[in-house]
């Protein structure tokens, strides 16, 4: 069998050759990274196809089979939560690989094509997540496509075209749902397996980047010693992703609504420094921070072969090249890091943000964010661990609701609900949605 298939395929050299592969000795366990990057891919792409047997990408569906996987499919909230939180780990991973990377100037000559198709990797990794946001037609993803689109049609020139080709239409609706989905599912992930084809090929071409100081002379080969490593720390983080995924789960947004002018976009954390950075800037300057800046830092970052003009990766020779993509990394950092901390704006801020505020719409929304619909029922919808609310508003005064809320066992001994950690606005608002919970008069 192994004769023929070498005679018929060649497979049996080709991976003879991927597997002895001579490496330095010095390529040790910072060199996983780029591995594990590919481990989650897989991980990703595995727990997608799961739940593209579900899905349906139309607007009037997407919420209803997203919602059926994560409460009436077993194993289905796991698998969900793993694709969420596997996305925020494959990221973080390719975002320590480009360290590495920068540090030990593996973009240098002859690699200069390698880091530009690493870019690009990173690049399309960044444009799946965004276009993964709004399949499930929630209210995070609905405006996070929303913004970005516009973020699209800042671009001079070309902006509208670009605008009219994402969305389809005249606003987010079916046919934006389907361009999404088709980028998501198909023509970017099939982009980035053949990029990260050429790059595994580039890399194979190339060998592997030492530090300065580091001997180059002892080799090993790739199988078993390098490989060992890889499984090492690819199984650990497999691990920590299975773990935070059965914990935490994945999140619980309420259904896409435009007519809710209480929401405030806040996007996931890897587009947090920009959105901070956008948030900063004022209004007849947003341009910059929507184009301008971006494509300034894409055009320096495909560069830096070329701007690094040392001979040598040793730290000492590359100063000023260190130091400035220290201040970029560490600006990214901080903006995301200062995104993350600040206090949501959604539950502080909407009355100032918007003239239009509804206490009962904020409300609504925070119902479905605390996840009530668990264990209460409204109309044909949610679950019946606690009482019925269908119409609560028809029963019940605002200071008793309140009350109730706050100390649900002082009206009920064996209430199973813990008391409510609102503060008091978003307290207040919650108060007004039930309120709004009453019989249908004809």
């Amino acid at each position: 069998m192994k004769d023929w298939l070498e005679n018929r395929t060649g497979l049996v050299t080709v991976s003879k050759e991927f597997l002895e592969e001579p490496l330095p000795q010095s390529v040790g366990w910072k060199n996983t990274l780029g591995a594990v990057a590919g481990a989650l891919f897989l991980a990703q792409i595995v727990t997608g196809v799961l739940m593209m047997l579900f899905y349906v990408p139309h607007p009037e569906a997407a919420y209803e089979t997203v919602e059926y996987i994560e409460q009436g499919l077993l194993g289905g909230g796991l698998v969900r939560a793993l694709h969420y939180w596997g996305a925020s780990f494959m990221i973080t991973a390719l975002f320590f690989h480009m360290i590495r990377v920068f540090l030990w100037g593996a973009y240098k000559k002859p690699r200069e094509a390698t880091w530009l198709v690493g870019l690009a990797i990173f690049g399309i990794v960044l444009g799946i997540t965004f276009t993964g946001q709004l399949l499930p037609m929630n209210q995070t993803g609905f405006w996070a496509a929303k913004v970005g689109i516009e973020i699209g049609s800042s671009v001079p020139l070309i902006g509208p075209l670009i605008k009219q080709m994402i969305l389809g239409g005249e606003t987010v609706g079916a046919l934006t749902l389907t361009r999404f989905y088709t980028l998501h599912v198909l023509l970017l992930p099939g982009l980035l397996v053949l990029l990260i084809t050429f790059h595994i090929y580039l890399l194979r071409r190339h060998g592997p980047v030492t530090g300065p100081n580091e001997d180059t002379t002892k080799t090993e080969p790739f199988y078993p010693f390098h490989m060992a490593r890889d499984l090492i720390v690819i199984t650990i983080v497999l691990l920590g992703l299975f773990g935070i995924s059965l914990i935490k789960g994945g999140p619980i947004e309420p259904p896409a609504d435009p007519s809710d002018t209480a929401y405030v976009p806040r996007p996931e954390w890897y587009f947090m420094s920009h959105f901070e950075v956008l948030r900063m800037t004022p209004g007849k300057f947003k341009v910059l921070a929507t184009t301008v800046l971006p494509g300034v830092m894409l055009l320096l970052f495909a560069g830096l072969p070329w701007m690094d003009r040392a001979k040598t990766t040793a730290f000492g020779r590359r100063k000023l090249v260190l130091l400035a993509g220290t201040i970029v990394f560490a600006s990214i950092v901080g903006f995301t890091a200062k995104g993350v901390m600040r206090e949501d704006p959604r539950a502080e801020h909407v009355a100032a943000v918007d003239p239009d505020y509804d206490p009962a719409k904020a409300g609504r929304r925070l119902y479905r964010d605390q996840d009530c619909q668990q264990c209460h029922k409204t109309g044909r919808r949610g679950g019946e661990i606690g009482p019925d609310l269908s119409n609560i508003g028809d029963d019940l005064s605002p200071k008793y609701l309140r009350d109730w809320l706050t100390n649900p066992k002082k009206f009920r001994p064996n209430a199973k609900m813990a008391p409510s950690q609102l503060k008091s606005k978003e307290l207040d608002e919650l108060v007004a949605y039930l309120l709004t919970l009453k019989v249908k008069k004809d």
